[in-house]
């Protein structure tokens, strides 16, 4: 009997974990280089999801302004893009 849930996308995974890592490297404040090159490491190459999440992270302090942790997490996103497109057979090209 089909249980109705579906597969887990390793793209919104790796989205959950860069903004949950970013937010946790905002909050520390430690090196900016480090964290860049942190967020760079996790994300494997795929600067197209560094950018989607620096984007929704972004979004989100613009709901939370009392808070800056979502801005600065963005602000860390934004120089650690590696490549512009996702590689081929991901989620986010059949999506795009």
């Amino acid at each position: 009997m089909p249980t109705g849930r579906r597969k887990p996308d390793p793209d919104r995974i790796l989205c959950a974990r860069l903004s949950g890592t970013a937010v946790r490297l905002a909050r520390a404040g430690g090196p900016i280089d480090e964290a860049v090159a942190e967020l760079r490491a996790l994300a494997c190459g795929r600067g197209d999801l560094l950018a989607e999440t620096a984007g929704v992270m972004a979004g989100a302090w613009t709901v939370r302004i009392g808070t800056g942790d979502h801005l600065l997490a963005a602000g860390l996103l934004v120089p650690a893009p590696t490549t512009t497109s996702p590689p081929a057979g991901s989620t986010s090209a059949a999506s795009a």
